[in-house]
């Protein structure tokens, strides 16, 4: 495949959210188990799109972060901890692929899946993948939380070692 992109590599963060069967958006949602079902928002779908522009030809890195079970205070057996784990990796590499199919056409696909915090994950898959430049979608939290909480994507922009666009939520 010959990159006709910008970059050679871009790699996009992806956050989840839950959606009804009567919410489910097709081009957005994925089924994840008997009724279940996951979607994205529109901001990661053009997150996801710009990403395959920017590295026509190249690869683009989709990542998504896992609660850290083990973090919680839980009488679950390690072993059950570990079968958590490897189930919602399962299920975010199914709504991954599906999502991707959709919407990343013309570049290589790879898809990471860790658990952790979103910003130290996307950090690390950035770093160590070589990555030329990062595309995400801002939350779409209210702007209070924001400033309690501080944006995952203010950081990333701060912390990172590449390019960095942001996709506001709320733009059309």
């Amino acid at each position: 495949m010959t990159n006709n992109g910008v970059f050679q590599k871009v790699l996009v963060p992806v956050e989840f959210e839950p959606a009804s069967e009567t919410e489910v958006a097709p081009d957005r949602s994925a089924e994840v188990g008997d009724h279940e079902w996951v979607s994205v928002n529109e901001w990661t779908i053009r997150a996801l799109q710009l990403a395959a522009r920017m590295a026509a030809g190249g690869e683009v890195l989709i990542v998504h972060t896992t609660p850290e079970f083990s973090d919680f205070p839980t009488w679950i057996t390690p072993a059950r901890l570990f079968e958590l784990d490897d189930d919602a990796r399962a299920d975010a590499l199914k709504v991954l692929k599906t999502i991707t199919q959709r919407h990343c056409r013309g570049v290589t696909i790879r898809q990471i899946v860790r658990p952790g915090r979103p910003l130290e994950v996307t950090l690390a898959a950035a770093h160590e993948h070589c990555v030329d430049a990062i595309v995400l979608a801002a939350s779409e939290r209210h702007r209070v939380n924001r400033a309690i909480l501080g944006s995952t994507a203010d950081k990333l922009i701060r912390q990172a070692l590449c390019p960095v666009v942001v996709i506001p939520s709320g733009t059309t």
